[in-house]
């Protein structure tokens, strides 16, 4: 790689840099991220909450067909 190219490629990590920085100083990115953080948490707990339920009704559907195929078994 030539010098040019990494003295651009610095330039522009620097520029990028402290344009991001300046960014999450805004009020407004920070009510963003905020939210989407919020909204994250809120999707993650539900996804959890709904493989429990999901989860559970298949244990019991295991357990009423172990209890039906015993039925079944002795008749």
């Amino acid at each position: 790689m030539s010098l040019g190219r990494v003295a651009i490629f610095t330039a522009g990590a620097i520029v990028g840099g402290v344009i991001g920085y300046a960014a999450t100083r805004s009020d407004t990115v920070k009510k963003a991220t905020k939210c989407t953080i919020k909204a994250g948490i809120k999707a993650k707990d539900w996804t959890v909450d709904t493989f429990q339920k999901a989860s559970n009704e298949v244990k019991e559907m295991v357990k009423d067909a172990k209890a039906e195929k015993k039925v079944e078994a002795k008749a």
